[in-house]
């Protein structure tokens, strides 16, 4: 590298150190504009040297306005490098310059390019609102001619990177107001984008390279996520927001097109995610809730009709399951132990189904729902899918171990589907009296129950850490299932005999004695193994503690001996499988109780415990 690459060198380590260089700023600003300016877009790959050079311009300027932006800088440094800034943008027009560097044949120059510009778009719409928008004009063109290329993948990143700095509140207040002024110009552009990459056309063989698609598919689902946690959040609502939702089929028939198996996972999944209305959850950072979208519920009803229509079209004999996933979205299968399956498609195509069908069952007839809808043959239909790839390997295992079985290693997917199940198996309850066959299609909530349960081994202390994160939606499943089993008790004893029956055909088939229809978890079989939120065994230990000393000053201790007793006594009161639910439901019970009354609980579970508290005397009418 050339003396000015080390001048560089220098001056980012002044940066990182929080001071300013001898020579001046307009010198400065000169150096890294006439570096960036002798590489034209057109011409071939300059040497080694001077990419160097050019990358360390680039990579200088973006930590320049990083540092700026998070004013981290002595007052001495800031002026001097606002000035560096103001005059690359100013006078020296280094956005104009970014822009052509994007076009540029190598990739990392591109890149960097794209990561340059979204931190001066950013730091400009903190600064003044959004004064340069000159940037739009070029992506519009870019997304207009729809050709797979860095440039292409460097535009589609900058644009999700801003986007994403705006939800995550890095661009300050009115955040809808920027957005709605960002998509403006963009609407018929990104639209015409997703037609040319998500058309029928994707089905046949492409003159352009798979990878290079693929990767440009990839960038494009990112932006198209961003867009829906922009409309979910915010309540931004432009033209473009709504393609996802409207022409949702393309996206399903992403999985026959001839690309990349990682392009079809990321289809599936940014479906899932507008399903769910989960898009950005991960790092989105507000919500806006004065500013709702009276149209989102009827998109995502035609979404979910468009589901159900490609189901029954036989879309679920085209989604691809590879024998073992690929790992970081790579070609090569590792070798395992056993046969694994690729389980966050089949997560994936399972909550869209069950999500489509709750969808559609929950909306009046007039919104164009069907007035009867087939539960129990799409739920046939995905069964057959799961079967075909190995999820039910035994012919002993119950059913409904399936959710458990698929949802094993995902929490707040498996509590999503359970919950979702408890609604379809209701709605399929109310068109027939008769429910002798909702195991066969895997739809039995009782069966959930009691199956979650027992890969938990019964440990209450699990459902108490589910109860207190919120990454799940466990407590809207917990209360809907109680107010299901204190309706419906009858078949939660069916399903317990039922489970029970299966246990002992398996152990008549297998003669080690292993349970055929237990399910594989990643968590521990043993209760002290299970990784906890919080120690609740030293808690206990302490609570007693304090009790103890409480007791000897207040004259309780046999209130507390007759508690213990009491307790010991409800541990052991039955070994079926109907006793330890109610065992574990009970001890639940008293835990959270026990929180509750020493403020320790989160929220107020009142609502809860009477749930809990009614489901007690089912229990001695049961057994």
């Amino acid at each position: 590298m050339d003396a000015s690459g080390l001048d560089l060198q220098d001056i980012f380590g002044l940066l990182r150190a929080g001071s300013a260089p001898s020579l001046s700023s307009e010198e400065l600003a000169s150096r890294i504009s006439s570096c960036v300016m002798s590489q034209t877009a057109i011409a071939p790959a300059p040497p080694v040297t001077h990419t160097d050079l050019l990358c360390l311009c680039l990579t200088l300027t973006e930590s320049i306005i990083s540092r700026l932006m998070a004013q981290s800088l002595p007052q001495d440094a800031t002026v001097f490098y606002e000035d560096v800034t103001r005059r690359l943008f100013g006078e020296m027009n280094l956005m104009a310059k970014l822009v052509s560097l994007l076009r540029s044949q190598d990739k990392l120059v591109s890149h960097l390019s794209a990561k340059c510009m979204s931190v001066y778009i950013i730091s400009d719409i903190c600064i003044t609102g959004g004064r340069s928008w000159m940037w739009r004009q070029a992506f519009a063109e870019v997304f207009e001619k729809s050709v797979s290329c860095s440039e292409l993948d460097s535009c589609l990143w900058s644009l999700t990177a801003v986007i994403k700095a705006v939800l995550r509140g890095d661009t300050g207040p009115n955040q809808r107001d920027v957005l709605t002024k960002l998509l403006s110009g963009l609407d018929s552009s990104i639209a015409c984008l997703y037609t040319n990459l998500l058309t029928p056309d994707t089905q046949e063989p492409h003159e352009r390279e798979p990878v290079n698609l693929s990767k440009t598919m990839c960038e494009f689902f990112d932006l198209l996520e961003v867009l829906s946690a922009a409309r979910l959040r915010l309540g931004v609502c432009s033209s473009v927001q709504r393609v996802t939702f409207v022409e949702s089929r393309a996206l399903l028939h992403v999985v026959r097109a001839e690309v990349e198996y990682l392009v079809k996972k990321r289809a599936l999944l940014l479906l899932k995610r507008s399903l769910l209305r989960r898009a950005g959850e991960d790092w989105a950072s507000v919500r806006c809730e004065s500013h709702e979208d009276h149209g989102l519920t009827e998109d995502v009803l035609i979404m979910a009709g468009g589901v159900l229509q490609e189901v029954t079209a036989g879309w679920l004999k085209e989604v691809p399951v590879k024998a073992q996933a690929s790992f970081f979205g790579g070609n090569c299968d590792v070798s395992l132990s056993g046969t694994q399956k690729d389980d966050v498609i089949l997560r994936a195509v399972s909550l869209i189904l069950l999500k489509s069908l709750e969808i559609n069952i929950q909306s009046p007839p007039w919104k164009g729902s069907q007035s009867d809808i087939d539960v129990c043959g799409y739920l046939t239909e995905l069964m057959s899918f799961l079967q075909r790839h190995g999820t039910l390997v035994s012919p002993d295992a119950h059913s409904c171990s399936w959710v458990s079985v698929v949802f094993a290693e995902q929490d707040d997917d498996m509590m999503e589907s359970a919950k979702t199940l408890i609604g379809l198996y209701l709605y399929q309850k109310s068109l027939s009296c008769s429910d002798s066959r909702v195991c066969v299609w895997g739809c039995n909530p009782h069966c959930h129950f009691i199956l979650l349960l027992r890969s938990l081994s019964f440990d209450h202390s699990v459902l108490l850490d589910f109860l207190i994160s919120s990454e799940t939606c466990f407590l809207e499943y917990c209360v809907r299932y109680l107010k299901l089993l204190r309706e419906d008790r009858t078949a939660f004893c069916s399903s317990c005999r039922h489970i029970e029956d299966c246990d002992g055909a398996g152990r008549r088939a297998d003669p080690s004695g292993q349970d055929p229809s237990a399910v594989p978890c990643t968590r521990s079989s043993t209760g002290n193994d299970v990784p906890r939120l919080v120690d609740y065994g030293s808690s206990d230990e302490s609570e007693e503690a304090e009790e103890r000393v409480s007791d000897r000053n207040s004259g309780k201790t046999e209130t507390q001996s007759g508690m213990a007793l009491e307790q010991v006594q409800t541990e052991h009161a039955s070994d079926s499988l109907l006793g330890k639910v109610f065992v574990c439901l009970m001890d639940l019970r008293t835990a959270v109780t026990r929180l509750h009354n020493r403020g320790l609980f989160p929220y107020n579970p009142t609502s809860l415990l009477k749930l809990l508290s009614s489901i007690e005397p089912q229990r001695n009418v049961l057994s």
